[in-house]
């Protein structure tokens, strides 16, 4: 199991590394486009920001060609790291096919049905990317999304793993380790959310009081 933290913000990424947790960064054009016009040297600055994991970076273009091209400058930063993401259309596919035969680390986002995953799989894609509030919103069922993805990935005996992405809350991303997701990515404030709970809170507050009331007793 892996948690991603989805951000193109340095500051995230540092706040990040520092939690313990967090095993990569996922982002993608419109996260990019909030911290800068130039996405291929924001994830140079991420790499050394973030130094241990995978990084997802998303190329934009219409074309096989011009995804391809990005992915490559993309991936000449960090070999090992840098995971191509890509969505799941014809063309995109296309370049997945290309990058995969060249050894680069690829993904598949924007995956809504067992079709894509099976494509995924044949491509030989690290992870699908379900988005899974997204897909709630839009009457989809983003938990059922996640049920037929896993199903057919179970089907095929396949390595590529599901990252659920799109994640609003703790509960979101439960649900999708529930339903058959083997990894999740969600912003900053969401998975420092993961850890809090107000009986854990109340907790820690009356432990702190019976220390104090220890300490006065004792002196």
């Amino acid at each position: 199991m892996a948690i991603l933290l989805d951000s193109a913000s340095l500051a995230d990424a540092a706040a990040a590394a520092e939690l313990g947790f967090v095993g990569g960064i996922t982002t993608n054009p419109a996260l990019m486009a909030r911290e800068t016009s130039d996405p291929l040297a924001q994830l140079e600055r991420l790499i050394t920001a973030f130094p241990a994991g995978p990084l997802c970076f998303q190329p934009l273009g219409d074309t096989a060609s011009e995804m391809i091209d990005q992915g490559r400058a993309a991936v000449a930063l960090s070999p090992q790291r840098v995971v191509v993401k890509l969505p799941a259309t014809l063309e995109a596919i296309r370049a997945a096919t290309a990058l995969r035969a060249e050894g680069c680390h690829c993904a598949l986002t924007a995956v809504y049905t067992p079709a894509q995953a099976l494509l995924a799989d044949e491509v030989g894609c690290k992870w699908i990317i379900p988005y899974v509030d997204r897909a709630a919103r839009q009457s989809v069922g983003g938990l059922v999304v996640i049920d037929a993805l896993a199903a057919i990935l179970t089907a095929l005996h396949s390595d590529t793993r599901i990252l659920a992405a799109s994640l609003k809350s703790s509960q979101q991303v439960i649900d999708s380790v529930l339903h058959g997701a083997h990894d999740v990515t969600a912003p900053l404030d969401v998975l420092t959310g993961l850890a809090a709970h107000p009986l854990t809170e109340s907790a820690v507050a009356e432990f702190a009081a019976a220390a104090a009331k220890a300490q006065a007793a004792a002196q």
